[in-house]
């Protein structure tokens, strides 16, 4: 049983705990949920709205990729040969430096690329010395149908002069049978010579007549003769242009590396049968441009619009890098502007340079971008809260007094808030534009709409 010492103890530590609590008790507050006229809830840290542009931060994984990578395929039929060095081995194999072509200012290829393996094509090589041939007998011809047509040419020279012979000798028999028939009428000479004398003249006309004609023929023989050169010409461009053909198909024959960079992938050995595949078949070689390389990031859809080339700042870091960190920071040099629609993403990609060769394809990475915004009306996060179905922020007039009002925000940085507009007092339909001079609290949980407040200084 307990004794009389122990029931007083209890007692005095009911009373205690009653008092305590009731002494501890907050006045209850309105049902409406707003403080009554007069209440005070001491002291409230305030802040003003700032304009500034609030960066978005992007973080996301991303690789190195090769700035060019190219599959080098057989273009003809034939059996590989590879080039190998003294003791034997390969030249060109993986990880071997390749060199490519060189050019002029004006695009002209001065210089081929290295030739990383030959294909053993004696048919090609057969039919380009035929193609050369009938070259040089399309020139031979050519030759001969101007030697044709300079003959021609002498030919019809001579004849001309047969022409003015003939009708020399026409105008003499002319006038000498036109001097005998005047003879003949006076008595002086017989009938005789006159006839004799017509006969020369008829003779020459005929002759003047057969000469013309020699011309006529020669000159067409001239036109032919002409035509002759301008067809072996053509004949000349025609096989010309077949021995070029030849010799590209040989060409194809000797793989060649198609720019400055390494051998990253070899499936051909020596004696192999390759044949062409329209690329589709087996490639040959694997070959990368390794300066610059291409750092690949893929942006999330939300923040696909707010990438600028010019403006977002991008800082990667190769965590399997050794050295110096990359430089930083850099800018988007290209993207592809349409999103992935698998992973909803939009590729961008950042040009890096590698002369010390320290980046290589496949490396992981991780990137860092800042995109601008817009500057708008901000206020720190904490001083807007979520409250039945939308924000709000709690503004304090110049009374001390609480004004609950409801806002639209924009995007964050995790410290501060866009504030796109804010409902005007006692409305709920119109809305405002901040002015920059309002004035909210940085925490308003737990104050009343309507109750008094005093302001502390502003937080920087």
């Amino acid at each position: 049983m307990i004794d009389l010492r122990e029931k007083t103890a209890l007692a005095m530590l009911a009373l205690f705990c009653a008092v305590t609590l009731f002494g501890c008790r907050r006045p209850a507050d309105d049902a409406s949920g707003k403080g009554k006229p007069g209440d005070s809830k001491g002291e409230v840290e305030v802040t003003k709205p700032v304009w500034k542009s609030l960066p978005r931060v992007v973080e996301q994984p991303g690789s190195i990729q090769a700035y060019e990578q190219t599959q080098l395929f057989a273009r003809v039929a034939g059996y590989v040969r590879l080039q190998r060095d003294d003791e034997g081995k390969i030249v060109f194999d993986i990880g071997r430096q390749i060199r490519g072509p060189k050019f002029d200012k004006a695009g002209n290829e001065t210089e081929p690329g290295e030739t990383l393996a030959e294909l053993v094509v004696p048919e090609l090589e057969q039919d380009v010395k035929q193609k050369d041939a009938l070259t040089r007998q399309a020139v031979a011809e050519v030759e001969q149908a101007r030697k044709a047509l300079a003959a021609a040419e002498a030919n019809i020279a001579s004849m001309d002069a047969g022409v003015a012979e003939a009708k020399a000798l026409l105008e003499r028999w002319e006038s000498e049978y036109a001097r005998i028939a005047k003879l003949v009428k006076n008595g002086v000479v017989d009938e005789r010579a006159k006839d004799e004398t017509q006969n020369q003249f008829r003779a020459s006309a005929a002759r003047l007549r057969l000469t013309e004609a020699a011309v006529r023929k020669a000159k067409a023989d001239r036109d032919k003769a002409t035509a002759d050169v301008t067809a072996a010409q053509a004949k000349v461009d025609v096989t010309k242009a077949v021995a070029g053909r030849a010799k590209a198909m040989l060409g194809y024959a000797k793989i060649r590396a198609p720019f400055d960079g390494i051998v990253i992938a070899r499936r051909v050995n020596t004696g192999e049968f390759v044949q062409p595949s329209g690329g589709k078949g087996e490639w040959l070689f694997t070959v990368a441009r390794l300066n610059p390389m291409r750092a690949v990031i893929s942006i999330p859809e939300a923040d696909a619009a707010l990438l600028d080339l010019g403006k977002s700042a991008v800082t990667l870091q190769v965590p399997a890098l050794t050295g110096p960190a990359l430089p930083g920071p850099l800018k988007i040099t290209r993207n592809s502007w349409a999103l992935d629609p698998t992973s909803r993403s939009l590729r961008a990609e950042v040009d890096l340079p590698n002369k010390d060769g320290r980046l290589r394809p496949g490396m992981y990475l991780h990137a860092r971008i800042v995109n601008p915004t817009a500057e708008h009306w901000t206020l720190p996060t904490s001083a807007v809260i979520k409250k039945d179905d939308g924000m709000f922020c709690c503004q304090i007039d110049e009374m001390g007094k609480v004004i609950y009002r409801r806002v639209q925000v924009g995007r964050g940085d995790g410290e501060r808030i866009e504030i796109l507009r804010c409902q005007k007092v006692a409305s709920t339909t119109e809305w405002d534009e901040l002015t920059g001079n309002e004035t909210f609290a940085v925490r308003p949980s737990g104050l009343l709409d309507g109750a008094t407040v005093r302001m502390m200084a502003t937080p920087k």
